[in-house]
């Protein structure tokens, strides 16, 4: 089985926190409903999809180190908005294009995780709407799962647990399902055997007669139910445990130096002398362009590249070279962005704008 998890990002930059609890939720029901044998793919949308990363690393197959595979579904996970977002989404937009990229896979569960079901327009985009025939055609093929009665499937509260208060919030899950669906055969057991840690005879999942369809709903559901009431416990910050991630790299908190960069931002193919670490950023010349250096429990990023700087933080414009960057378990990520002149084809310049993502990559 293929679990399609697509996540609403138009409302990350306001809501960090459901932002955070939508993707807890996602890690949490993964370790639950999925086995060895399926694969998890993970996707953002906005008004339409929008690409994070190369689509062909967000699929993690579950493998025979199912446990290690299904931590490792947490890595996929959309963390920021889109660039130059604007808000809003459009669930039947994404359903009508999601259901295309996976019509050849017909044991594909599609889990769309917004913080409202209906679609919310964004200024001067029109939302496709439930009539329009694009939706209505994905409605002959796939099945969306009725629940509430503003088009969820499921609604799921959360409560995140700070170190100073309780936050209560809902996000929702719209889902679709092939009306003819294929499940792949298991050979590590039926799912509940799996579940319980016991090993049987390969069996397949749509065998028996069942509708394996409604046996995936009913699966879905129950395993929704149980996230009804969630607790995300924050830290703080500055333990001097755990990691940040930026971009691909991740960074143990624990071996960053005091007081000087413990990494620099370039672009691909450069270097560094010092055997500093490097994350490189595509389209940014291969030179140093930023240090990132730890100062208490917040990040301070300095720019030091003549042409190209650093002009927002978190959405936030920055004045002068440099800015602090504050993670924390209610502002997870924080994504930096440049702007500046590069030299083309032939000495031409040319503006670019490019942007790399921290983020808490574990207790901080």
């Amino acid at each position: 089985m293929n679990w399609v998890i697509a996540f609403s990002t138009g409302h990350y930059k306001a809501d960090p926190l459901g932002a955070q609890a939508a993707r807890e939720l996602a890690t949490q029901f993964v370790q639950r409903a999925a086995v060895q044998g399926d694969q998890v793919t993970a996707r953002a949308w906005e008004m339409d999809i929008w690409e994070y990363r190369n689509p062909s690393g967000l699929t993690q197959i579950i493998g025979n180190d199912a446990q290690a595979d299904l931590e490792r579904t947490a890595k996929l996970w959309p963390t920021t908005p889109a660039v130059g977002s604007v808000g809003g989404h459009d669930t039947e937009r994404v359903a009508a294009t999601l259901t295309r990229e996976f019509e050849g896979t017909p044991g594909t569960v599609l889990i769309l995780l917004t913080n409202t079901a209906a679609s919310v327009g964004a200024a001067g985009i029109r939302v496709m709407g439930t009539n329009a025939p694009e939706y209505q055609e994905v409605l002959t093929n796939w099945t969306r799962v009725a629940g509430t009665q503003d088009g969820a499937s499921l609604n799921l509260p959360y409560v995140i647990t700070t170190p100073s208060r309780q936050i209560q919030g809902q996000m929702q899950a719209v889902v679709f399902v092939p009306k003819t669906f294929t499940g792949t055969p298991l050979t590590a057991g039926t799912r509940t055997e799996q579940r319980a840690g016991a090993q049987a005879p390969a069996q397949s999942s749509g065998g028996g007669g069942a509708n394996p369809a409604g046996l995936l709903v009913a699966l879905l559901v129950l395993g929704g139910a149980g996230f009804a009431a969630w607790k995300l416990i924050g830290k703080g910050g500055g333990s001097g445990s755990g990691s940040v991630r930026i971009g691909s790299s991740s960074f143990s908190v624990r071996d960053m130096p005091a007081g000087r960069p413990f990494c620099v931002i370039a672009g691909a193919g450069y270097a560094a002398e010092d055997d500093m670490p490097v994350v490189p950023v595509a389209g940014l010349p291969p030179v140093p362009v930023a240090q990132i250096t730890r100062v208490g429990k917040d990040y301070r990023v300095r720019g030091v590249h003549d042409d190209i700087r650093l002009s927002s933080v978190g959405g936030r414009v920055v004045a002068g070279d440099s800015a602090t960057v504050t993670l924390r378990p209610e502002t997870p990520d924080a994504p930096l962005e440049f702007t500046g002149e590069v030299r083309g084809p032939g000495g031409v310049p040319k503006e670019i704008t490019r942007s790399v993502v921290m983020s808490l990559d574990g207790d901080n």
